[in-house]
């Protein structure tokens, strides 16, 4: 899928030179577009979601002129909502690509950790958004709103609300996560997931690891099995019930543990995130070179939320 395709690395392309909406700028025809809204440019979208957010996201949304450039980023729109909690937007014309993606998720990423009491939420807004991006967004709770070109013309002809000033002010600040931060979450989040075993071990690993990012093989053998009867305890499905029988991994020995474990989350993650030293795991140096308390703790948020969002959707009793 597309969400399992993306490049791990900004293009020159979606680093360039961010927009700036202009208050006094007129819409083109006064409003009235083609159908495929080719005199459209993603500024006048931009302009008229600022001005009429309730007839393209949802009502009670109050634009935010101040907005903060992280890492040479920022969002097409920001928004408070009913909440007060932000809402950062994206927007393109026509079909929501890759590039768009990425860069507003690392944005996100960046945002949410400098201020987590925003408790901000992520939207994408376009023309078109294929499958693989839905399910994607979908799946790690991100928003997107998709308006076909003849839809979007439509209310942008209602849009009569010319009472907000969208001329933004652009306040420079430093990122909290570094890029390869940034890379290494992304990475996490677009991992398939068939069965929760790789953000398992990845928690595990975040957890025990020694002071040279290794952990024993036997430590996190135990770590799986005491997971799964912990589940069968408490009246849990321990896995998803259309590729297990019930038991079978609580009752799994450690030295089957020990080979599942190589076998499968261990090969499937490769060795850009663990190194299988037989006897113990240990994280890439890639990674552990960087390690401290950031990197853990927005890593170990990441793989939390995927373990927790895949038991919710596909194991009776939830996480």
């Amino acid at each position: 899928g597309g969400a399992r395709r993306a490049s791990l690395f900004f293009t020159t392309e979606a680093l360039k030179s961010l927009r700036h909406s202009s208050a006094g700028r007129s819409i083109p025809n006064g409003g009235k577009l083609s159908n495929d809204m080719a005199d459209v440019l993603e500024r006048d979208m931009e302009e008229v979601v600022s001005r009429c957010p309730d007839l393209f996201i949802e009502a009670g949304l109050h634009f935010v002129r101040r907005q903060i450039v992280l890492n040479g980023r920022r969002p097409d729109i920001l928004f408070h909502d009913v909440l007060n909690l932000h809402l950062l937007v994206e927007l393109q014309r026509g079909r929501l690509d890759e590039e768009h993606l990425q860069r507003h998720v690392f944005y996100f990423y960046d945002y949410r950790a400098k201020y987590p009491d925003t408790h901000p939420r992520l939207m994408f807004l376009a023309n078109r958004v294929i499958p693989q991006h839905k399910e994607f967004l979908d799946y790690h709770g991100y928003e997107y709103k998709e308006i076909p070109e003849r839809e979007f013309s439509r209310r942008m002809a209602d849009c009569t609300n010319a009472s907000v000033d969208t001329e933004v002010e652009i306040r420079e600040s430093p990122g909290v996560l570094p890029l390869s931060y940034q890379e290494l979450l992304y990475a996490v989040e677009i991992q398939p997931m068939t069965m929760c075993y790789k953000m398992l071990l990845l928690l595990e690993m975040i957890d025990l690891a020694d002071p040279n990012g290794r952990v024993s093989l036997d430590a996190i053998a135990i770590k799986f099995k005491n997971f799964f009867r912990a589940r069968l305890a408490d009246g849990k499905a321990e896995e998803n019930p259309n590729r297990f029988h019930r038991g079978l991994l609580g009752d799994r020995s450690l030295e089957k543990w020990k080979t599942v474990i190589r076998e499968q989350p261990v090969t499937h993650l490769g060795s850009k995130f663990i190194v299988d030293e037989v006897e113990y795991l240990r994280w890439a140096p890639d990674i552990w070179t960087q390690w401290n308390s950031d990197l853990k703790r927005e890593l170990r948020e990441a793989a939390m939320r995927r373990l927790i969002a895949y038991f919710q959707k596909y194991v009776p009793g939830g996480f």
